[in-house]
């Protein structure tokens, strides 16, 4: 058995290209251009593929390549990285194919995330994203400050070459283990390792859910991860991989959107902008799982997709959306209702002045008692009129 950990990475670049008016101020081409530059002048590769959504693919190192989509989402994926030399786990847990596998997860993620070696690396390509932006539409989520230095999670996924059918064995609970692996979850601190032992030993097999991705490569998927297991290397990696790189910039742009909503004033026009963003994410996404595709891939990406949580958080995005609208609207109103309120006293007050000769007859020092009882009525028309406006714009 053979087995291989891919880390995906999304950061927020800052803007998006699918809005009309803002591709027309801040062409997507003139972003390429400026990137493609930086690239090259800080010894990066640009990789030339053509894929839906992508403006370019940048080759980072040998194990780390940066897909930069459209939706304004970059994506590290790493490869058979080259990590520190890690503590060896006891023999117990290091022959657990779950523990191991787990144990290597977590090591890498907490590498990658941490200032280090790689982070650097991932660092200073960001900083080369952002400043080939001429207009950030999320600042809050696309700067250093943001999270883990621009970065928030990793999703990693499972390469398993099983030629010996130990996953396929119906007593064997490393899978689900691997799927469900909340024993495990300290299991980078060297003193628990004797406690996870003992959970290991009275652990029972958790539901996960897996599916036939054709006639000999699974997928299993879970919240927690997601597997390919197949006995022999197929392209199949590189299509789910594929897949979870648009799945997570999805994800990872609602998630940037809530932010950036949440700690920044956003107008009634730039709430409805990432409305329709977000909008056209959500139908790229589903179009994936609508395309031509055989009835075992679409049921094996819909595990991936179910387990990812993306349906409610497109649900949370979309009624914080709709609320923000609609208090900018009430916003909107009650300022329109105010100049309203000026505009009717200010007409009815030049009306009254059109009167002007007892004014005129004031001015004059000629003022009769008749001037005065008009100005009076004058006086008490006005606030009448004042209070009955007001009035009605409180109704």
């Amino acid at each position: 058995m053979t087995t291989e950990i891919i880390h995906i990475l999304p950061f927020d670049i800052g803007c998006s290209f699918f809005e009309y008016e803002y591709n027309k101020r801040h062409p997507k081409n003139d972003f390429v251009k400026n990137l493609s530059l930086l690239c090259n002048n800080n010894g990066y590769e640009i990789i030339h593929e053509t894929k839906p959504n992508h403006l370019l693919c940048v080759k980072i190192t040998d194990n780390i390549l940066c897909h930069i989509l459209e939706c304004g989402i970059g994506v590290f994926v790493f490869k058979g990285i080259q990590m520190p030399e890690m503590k060896s786990l006891p023999t117990k847990l290091d022959s657990n194919i779950a523990c191991n596998l787990y144990y290597r997860k977590k090591y890498e993620q907490n590498a990658i995330l941490n200032q280090g070696f790689l982070s650097s690396k991932l660092s200073l390509f960001m900083q080369l994203v952002w400043k080939s932006v001429d207009k950030k539409i999320r600042p809050y989520s696309s700067n250093e400050s943001y999270k883990h230095n621009g970065l928030s999670y990793i999703l990693s996924i499972y390469h398993i070459i099983d030629d010996s059918n130990t996953f396929n064995n119906p007593e064997c609970n490393e899978l689900s283990l691997l799927m469900n692996p909340s024993i495990l979850s300290n299991i980078l601190v060297e003193e628990q390792w004797t406690a996870i032992g003992k959970k290991i030993e009275s652990y029972s097999k958790k539901e996960y859910f897996i599916k036939d991705y054709n006639d000999s490569t699974k997928i299993a998927a879970s919240w927690s991860a997601v597997a390919v297991i197949e006995p022999h290397k197929s392209n199949v990696i590189n299509k789910i991989v594929a897949y979870e790189v648009m799945l997570q910039a999805s994800w990872f742009l609602f998630d940037c959107i809530i932010d950036n909503i949440k700690n920044t004033r956003m107008t009634n026009i730039a709430l409805q902008k990432e409305k329709s963003l977000a909008s056209n994410m959500s139908l790229e996404v589903s179009n994936i799982l609508s395309a031509n595709i055989s009835t075992n891939e679409k049921n094996a990406l819909d595990i991936i997709y179910s387990t990812s949580g993306f349906d409610t958080l497109k649900e949370k995005l979309f009624l914080l959306l709709e609320n923000r609208i609609a208090i900018e609207e009430a916003r909107i109103n009650h300022r329109q209702g105010i100049y309203g309120i000026i505009s009717e006293i200010l007409l009815v007050l030049f009306t009254l002045v059109s009167i002007y000769e007892p004014i005129k007859n004031l001015a004059n020092g000629t003022l009769s008692t008749t001037d005065i009882i008009i100005g009076i009525i004058m006086l008490i028309v006005l606030v009448v009129c004042s209070v009955l406006i007001i009035g009605k714009e409180k109704m």
